[in-house]
């Protein structure tokens, strides 16, 4: 397994529970994508399977730990996703439901692994709610997602929850010269994606995300030239596959959040995609306007999430930030 960057806080707590036996039956790791939360959970299971471990930390080098890193252990489930939004279905989990009551194979525990549950519905999640509050002994649930908003509440009550943050820019670089990337694609990934290794290696392995950030670049170049036809278009060209959208209103959203903040304090750092972009925008940017423009992104969002028609979505889009920007913009 590779070396974990970041998250040292969070590392030091799963190793505590490994070591002095007190770890969870359920548990939430959750953060923005890129943060690493299948690879927390992926240590969190080889810190439950591992049986050479030494001060709470997993050996890495015995049979469990092998199996784990090799994607076969026989007691480590990672149910399949199904259906447009890549869910869990109802019929998914009830077989989970059944399947937990068989003891393990090989192993003293069973582990469940539920990745990047972001559009698990209320009834596959009411359906794993008893077995979760009372599972065997020997059952474990880890869950990744973006959001413990993702959950109802009564998921949440039953799950140990862990915030994945990314980590510093110095770490990032090194995580990604380990992978023997130019420095220039690594310079290039980290100026776009600060700490998020996930994302920085997307960027540099992913010529559709490439172009994604160019389409977002190009959206912040007329919003601050005010140009409605410039804006239209660009907005236009967004692949229309639910997740390409929801990439570029992302980081729209957060170079918009940089503007603003910027706008009040030059030295805070970026967070977004194009900080020379930010840093303009914050010359014209008000409050107000970057508000008015945040909730009119995640206005977008939750109508094409709601399958309303993209293009109509983004035409609409387009129309109010360009009323916005030529109201309310310096």
């Amino acid at each position: 397994m590779k070396r974990i960057y970041g998250n040292n806080k969070l590392i030091q707590t799963l190793e505590n529970m490994a070591e002095y036996d007190r770890t969870a039956h359920a548990v939430l790791f959750f953060g923005e994508k890129g943060t690493g939360k299948k690879t927390l959970a992926g240590y969190y299971t080889h810190l439950l399977m591992c049986r050479n471990k030494t001060n709470g930390k997993p050996c890495f080098n015995c049979k469990d730990c092998h199996n784990i890193s090799d994607g076969i252990h026989p007691d480590v489930i990672i149910p399949e996703k199904s259906g447009k939004l890549g869910g869990y279905s109802v019929d998914t989990v009830k077989k989970i439901c059944s399947d937990v009551f068989i003891r393990p194979n090989n192993s003293e525990r069973k582990i469940y692994i539920f990745r990047d549950c972001n559009n698990m519905d209320e009834r596959s999640q009411n359906t794993l709610l008893k077995i979760i509050e009372e599972p065997p002994e020997y059952a474990y649930f880890i869950f990744t997602a973006e959001s413990k908003s993702k959950f109802l509440p009564t998921i949440i009550s039953r799950c140990v929850s862990f915030g994945a943050s990314p980590c510093s820019d110095e770490e990032c670089y090194s995580a990604l010269s380990e992978y023997g990337f130019s420095q220039t694609d690594i310079n290039n990934a980290v100026r776009c994606f600060h700490g998020n290794i996930g994302m920085c290696l997307d960027y540099i392995n992913d010529e559709n995300l490439r172009e994604l950030v160019q389409i977002t670049k190009n959206i912040t170049e007329s919003i601050m030239k005010k140009d409605e036809y410039s804006l239209a278009c660009n907005l236009n060209r967004i692949p229309k596959e639910r997740e390409s959208i929801r990439t570029v209103l992302s980081m729209l959203d957060r170079i918009i959040r940089d503007a603003v903040i910027k706008s009040y304090d030059k030295n805070i750092s970026p967070s977004g995609c194009y900080p020379e972009g930010s840093e303009r925008l914050s010359e014209i940017i008000t409050l107000s306007s970057g508000e008015k423009i945040h909730n009119l992104i995640e206005k977008a969002w939750k109508a094409i999430n709601s399958n309303v028609n993209t293009a109509l979505a983004l035409s609409a889009l387009s129309g109010e930030i360009s009323e916005i920007i030529q109201e309310e913009f310096f």
